[in-house]
């Protein structure tokens, strides 16, 4: 009796054992980040992934604390993270956070906790999973680096647009200006022919010119004909 009792025993160990060796072959096969963690902020549970990504073994990293492990600063910040998820025993998703390996390589995570509880429902720590998104990370980087360079040399080229339209629009002021006799007031245009002054804005715009004596000329007019301004002989 006690012999098949303990045959059935042995039985049960073997096929938990199994069971147990199945589900860490599972746990190891996951290409994610896999861990355990609990209320003391320790390592219960941490998968292959895990282990080849931080570049340590399993037996270096169950048991141990973040602090043991990571940077004070990082540390702090996923121990944060998990007390959120413990005290209000909701998840947290989507954590994009920086780990420092110890060979001292920095990757980047995408990372999601969840409530870790007992068979009575009782949260007694937190399951990470994180996942590498260093690569696209650095892509992103790289993307917003270059449209922040793209901004930079548009507004460049706007400043030197800005600056050659101030430039072409002296060098159009250097060429309105117009070769005039001082004795006959004729202008000389740009083939070296001189036109009478009203001929030479009247055929390039649209001014009218009206003839007439300002009050100097008209005086002296009167003069040189022998009679005062107001009309009177001299």
């Amino acid at each position: 009796m006690a012999e098949g009792y303990d045959t059935q025993i042995s039985g049960r160990l073997r096929s938990f054992q199994e069971q147990q060796e199945e589900l860490q072959i599972i746990f190891d096969s996951i290409p994610a980040w896999i861990f355990y963690k609990d209320k003391e902020n320790r390592f219960l549970k941490v998968n292959k992934a895990f282990c080849d990504g931080m570049a340590v073994s399993r037996e270096e990293l169950e048991g141990r604390s973040m602090s043991e492990l990571y940077p004070r600063e990082q540390a702090e910040a996923f121990w944060k993270d998990d007390k959120e998820v413990m005290a209000s025993g909701q998840p947290k998703r989507n954590i994009l956070e920086p780990v420092t390996l110890p060979n001292k390589e920095t990757l980047w995570l995408r990372t999601d906790k969840i409530p870790y509880r007992d068979a009575h429902g009782d949260v007694i720590g937190i399951i990470g999973f994180s996942i590498d998104v260093t690569a696209r990370k650095q892509a992103e980087d790289a993307l917003r680096a270059a449209y922040a360079e793209e901004k930079r040399l548009c507004y460049v080229n706007e400043q030197i647009v800005v600056q050659l339209r101030d430039a072409l629009a002296q060098i159009r002021t250097l060429n309105s200006l117009l070769p005039v006799c001082a004795q006959c007031k004729k202008i000389c245009d740009e083939n070296g022919q001189w036109h009478y002054m009203e001929t030479y804005i009247s055929t390039r715009t649209n001014t009218q010119f009206t003839h007439g004596l300002c009050p100097d000329c008209a005086k002296a007019a009167m003069r040189d004909a022998g009679m005062n301004y107001d009309g009177t002989e001299l």
